[in-house]
């Protein structure tokens, strides 16, 4: 049985490969959790420990605070056929050790402004999930495998030109390339993925508490337990051609809990 997620009150939630969900005892006190609900009005910079950052061309997106409850935050393209992108990251802060089984979790949606999110070769790229430590922003196609050891859920971007939600990983040694987790998004909806790193040697994907490996294994074990990850969700045009359009990624909530290190 794979271990938890959630810290609630002092207990850890605890779940199986299928999501059958238990209360276990745990100790808070063992356990370090990074939690941001981006309760914050618009127009303010945001809080740490998360930061905005851009590349590429600047000045055509936006990262911002919309009004609306719960708190979210806006990564946005304006109409532009620019390559650029945005990113919400700990700003290469040493925050996770991937050896004491973290567990990440957002909640995203995307919003389209119209027509559908991949056209021309697939001009744009959601990643969420988590990279080592002080990798740089990829604008490229394909922009996930420009951060060095990553596991994240990828939307579009190289190859992947379909509403489908993709899953990849990679530790330096093994390199699993994109696999269709057989689970597509749907625009305007939000979605929970959450990644259960708890046995390293086989990764766990989630959406929307439904286990979306789809037959595939995810090994990380060869990464070094100094190689430490940081949350992060980049919304990417990686393609200066296509059509205009001002899509936009909504961020509710990012979540990561794992072992203290010591």
């Amino acid at each position: 049985m794979s271990q938890l997620a959630e810290l609630v009150g002092g207990n850890r939630l605890q779940h199986d490969a299928v999501s059958d969900y238990q209360w276990v005892s745990r100790s808070a006190g063992n356990y370090v959790e990074l939690f941001s609900d981006f309760i914050q009005d618009v127009g303010e910079t945001i809080s740490l420990p998360f930061v905005y950052t851009e590349a590429g061309s600047t000045g055509n997106q936006t990262g911002d605070f919309i009004d609306a409850p719960d708190g979210v935050i806006r990564l946005l393209h304006t109409t532009t056929t620019e390559t650029e992108a945005c990113l919400l990251s700990l700003g290469g802060t040493n925050a996770i050790s991937p050896t004491k089984e973290p567990i990440f979790e957002a909640r995203v949606k995307v919003n389209l402004s119209s027509d559908t999110f991949f056209e021309a070769a697939s001009v744009y790229e959601v990643v969420v999930g988590m990279c080592t430590a002080g990798s740089a922003v990829s604008v490229s196609a394909g922009a996930f495998d420009g951060f060095a050891d990553n596991v994240g859920f990828r939307l579009g971007g190289g190859a992947q030109a379909t509403n489908s939600i993709f899953l990849e990983s990679d530790d330096g040694t093994n390199d699993n390339a994109p696999h269709d987790s057989g689970i597509d998004f749907t625009a305007g909806t939000y979605h929970t993925l959450k990644i259960d790193m708890t046995d390293i040697s086989a990764v766990l994907f989630f959406v929307d508490g439904v286990h979306a490996n789809n037959g595939k294994t995810f090994d990380m074990s060869a990464i070094a337990a100094t190689d430490y990850l940081e949350p992060f969700i980049l919304f990417a045009r990686t393609n200066a051609g296509g059509t205009e359009r001002a899509h936009s990624l909504d961020v509710d909530y990012v979540r990561v809990i794992s072992k203290r290190t010591a």
